[in-house]
């Protein structure tokens, strides 16, 4: 285990590091923008697909990180929660949740371990079934941050709503 953690590139580290540091920020009172509830899911979507091993074709892994995307975002409905949001003009106060760092740590994670199996078990990468989960957990994984920031920035549509009012008519639907 030791000559993994050493044989490990310097970046992955600072990638840890940092959702470790934007996890922790999460884990507070903070205040987000409209543009990083756009951009952050944008990111981890792009290294997710950029990823996607498609050496077996294209159509297996984009239908499983479809499927995961999907199960991600409606787990996401019920994952988070949404009453302690406060809009202040473009900014939204967010109550702080341990969550986002978990689901961060749960992105690293799963992506350090298909890098692991990859470098480990070269042989075994390119399996169908290896690729399969491997995209189903990306996947899963992003539908959980897609679909937080696609809830929250619906609260930037509705003008004269608070955001716990229209928190209570979207479970209501």
């Amino acid at each position: 285990m030791l000559d993994i953690l050493r044989g490990t590139p310097l970046w992955v580290y600072a990638v840890f590091c940092i959702l470790t540091y934007y996890g922790v920020i999460a884990c507070f009172k903070n205040h987000e923008s409209k543009r990083s509830l756009q951009i952050t899911p944008a990111i981890f979507v792009a290294i997710s697909l950029t990823s996607l091993k498609l050496s077996q074709g294209f159509a297996i892994p984009i239908l499983a990180y479809a499927l995961g995307l999907l199960a991600g975002w409606f787990l996401a409905l019920r994952f988070y929660s949404y009453q302690n949001v406060e809009r202040e003009g473009e900014r939204l106060v967010l109550g702080g949740t341990i969550k986002v760092l978990i689901v961060y740590w749960g992105f690293f994670a799963w992506r350090y371990y298909g890098g692991y199996q990859a470098a480990m078990y070269p042989e075994l990468a390119n399996e169908v079934s290896a690729v399969g989960w491997s995209a189903l957990g990306a996947g899963l994984i992003n539908g959980l941050i897609v679909g937080r920031s696609l809830r929250l920035l619906r609260i930037f549509r509705s003008d004269n709503v608070t955001p716990a009012e229209l928190m209570s008519k979207l479970h209501k639907n």
